[in-house]
């Protein structure tokens, strides 16, 4: 499994500085495990969101609740990446954590960016703890930004979790450009995108106001299967995704070919990761000449600190939300689904509900003038 010490520094480093500036439905049914044993109790209650710990609460109301019950994953993003990848493999290991042992399944959702399945979690799915929503954690910004089309308030979600500390790297064509400084100088690199609000397109056209590149965007994309096929065809040169929960998922092959296929052409935060394929790969902010401009890197990546979260709606019940909680945690530190995400490529490195929350507020009380310059540049 991918693990590198310099990204838990990097991480820790954004978050703190963000806190000092203070569509047809598709169900997939998962396999469910054998019963586990009863968990351990959980913790104290977290921001934006209802109490963590079933202290006091009755377990067996919670398991009356939900025994004969489905419970849906909606994924805001197309099949086949890795978001859909992440709640595939929780729905066959999580459902035996749950009091009661729900059947789990997942349900794709994609549009705007994954706001289509935030909006319907938060306002109209039901709210009693059976849909849990799995959505780009850039929304988060978006929503510090006021972009139109919000129905949901990222403070008041219960997040449960997020699966992985992750940051955003560009990879292209290996025939579409040399480096970033050609894009810097003047060609044209065109990127695949989901939607503003989504790193895949929020990112580059900060790089674009930043550090002056070239990169023009495609939104409408609706995930990162289909932005692979969009180079594959040559309809784009390349797209700009989490690094170690997409490209390293997804897109090695490519980088280990023998010409590779594809490059990365640089990568968010202050120093690269040490990673073979990030060799002489620019860091951006390492590249940005006024502390204006690093600011910005820094604070339009930020959310990726939570990448691949999981919430509830802000009515669900608080033991409910607590049993969730505990679920999904026990299930990320289970040896098996450690295993079985370890052979699909998929990295694991988890944040509590605790944690996202504290990261939630961190960007929506980010300086009104970072925000505001934002908000010119991402439109």
């Amino acid at each position: 499994m991918h693990r590198w010490s310099w990204q838990r520094v990097a991480v820790v480093g954004v978050v703190l500085g963000l806190l000092a500036g203070c569509a047809p439905r598709a169900a997939t049914p998962a396999a469910t495990p054998p019963a586990a044993a009863s968990p351990a109790p959980s913790a104290a209650a977290a921001p934006g969101g209802a109490a963590s710990s079933a202290a006091g609460g009755d377990e067996s109301s919670v398991a009356a609740f939900y025994r004969g019950k489905t419970v849906r994953i909606i994924v805001g993003l197309s099949p086949g990446g890795g978001y859909d990848l992440t709640s595939r493999l929780l729905a066959r290991h999580m459902a035996a954590r749950i009091p009661g042992n729900p059947t789990i399944i997942v349900e794709n959702r994609p549009g705007a960016g994954t706001m289509l399945a935030a909006n319907a979690v938060y306002a109209t799915e039901p709210k009693d703890g059976t849909v849990i929503g799995n959505f780009d954690s850039s929304l988060v910004l978006l929503q510090a930004l006021g972009a139109t089309g919000i129905g949901y308030d990222s403070a008041r979600f219960n997040w449960l979790g997020a699966t992985v500390k992750d940051v955003t790297g560009c990879l292209v064509r290996a025939d579409a450009v040399t480096s970033l400084q050609d894009t810097i100088a003047g060609k044209e690199v065109v990127l695949g995108a989901l939607a503003l609000g989504n790193n895949s397109y929020d990112v580059p056209v900060v790089l674009n106001a930043t550090l002056g590149t070239h990169f023009k965007l495609v939104p409408g994309y609706g995930g990162t299967a289909q932005f692979r096929l969009a180079v594959e065809s040559q309809e784009t040169d390349g797209y700009c995704v989490t690094y170690k929960s997409a490209i390293l998922v997804n897109d090695q092959p490519w980088l280990e070919g023998d010409p590779p296929r594809a490059r990365m052409l640089v990568v968010m935060g202050a120093t690269p990761p040490e990673s073979p394929y990030l060799r002489g790969v620019p860091a951006a902010e390492s590249l940005a000449r006024t502390d204006e401009a690093r600011e910005l890197l820094r604070v339009v990546d930020a959310p990726q600190v939570i990448n691949k979260p999981y919430a509830v709606a802000p009515e669900v019940p608080a033991e409910r939300v607590a049993a969730l909680r505990r679920a999904l945690m026990e299930t990320y530190a289970d040896p098996q689904f450690l295993a079985e995400a370890k052979r699909s490529n998929l990295d694991v490195d988890p944040s509590s509900g605790e944690e996202v929350g504290r990261v939630v507020q961190g960007v929506l009380n980010a300086s009104p003038a970072t925000l505001a310059r934002l908000k010119e540049i991402i439109k």
